[in-house]
């Protein structure tokens, strides 16, 4: 049976999502005043399918003894029973770049599986999937944030 998980958006993508297209009205101001909407359409798509895909694209499902994880690289797959430990209540910044408005966040858990990998997942029911994967692997270590 296969089991769906959408991802968690939080309420400061749709800050940062506003704040883009003030950005944006701002950078195009002098064209959209003579009449030029084709830039900022153009800087409005781009910022559409940038905001698309880093907060709402994501999706997780497990199916058998397997957890499935969608995103713009492709899909992921991990044996469920080779997860040792989900470290809960994290938070993920994407980038690299100092300047935080530009680095829109996340706040989810730490899956470790194998022996040294781990990856980052933020479905809208933290606690429906880690009992799933509970379900399926009992020995998982679940650590709480403090």
């Amino acid at each position: 049976m296969k089991e769906v998980f959408n991802t968690h958006i939080p309420f400061g993508s749709y800050i940062w999502g506003a704040g883009m297209i003030i950005f944006i009205a701002m950078v195009s101001y002098g064209d959209l005043e003579q009449g030029l909407y084709t830039g900022a359409l153009l800087l409005f798509a781009v910022f559409a399918l940038t905001w698309y895909f880093t907060f709402f694209y994501k999706r997780y499902w497990i199916e058998d003894n397997k957890l499935f994880i969608k995103s713009i690289w492709g899909t992921d797959s991990v044996d469920v029973n080779s997860i040792r430990k989900v470290e809960a209540d994290k938070v993920f910044w994407f980038g690299s770049m100092r300047f935080t408005v530009l680095r829109p966040y996340r706040r989810g858990m730490i899956l470790h599986y194998n022996v040294i990998d781990d990856i980052f997942v933020d479905p809208e029911n933290p606690t429906q999937f880690i009992d799933k994967l509970k379900q399926i692997a009992p020995s998982i270590n679940v650590i709480e944030a403090k």
